[in-house]
């Protein structure tokens, strides 16, 4: 894929400032790049998702 998508697992998308960029990136996707949007997912999933990535900064 070029560009590849975001790398949401490292900042700055994993840190908390971002989460409402990690959510746009989610659900709306990122024109010209890899990153689909994922409009069947609901508000509520779309956060429980950036939540989830929050929790993997720690962990690569």
């Amino acid at each position: 894929m070029a560009p590849p998508p975001a790398n949401l697992t490292v900042p700055p998308w994993s840190e908390r400032a971002n989460a409402g960029r990690a959510f746009l990136a989610i659900r709306d996707g990122v024109a010209g790049t890899a990153m689909a949007p994922w409009p069947t997912f609901s508000d509520q999933q779309v956060w429980q998702l950036v939540a989830y990535i929050e929790t993997l900064q720690g962990n690569r």
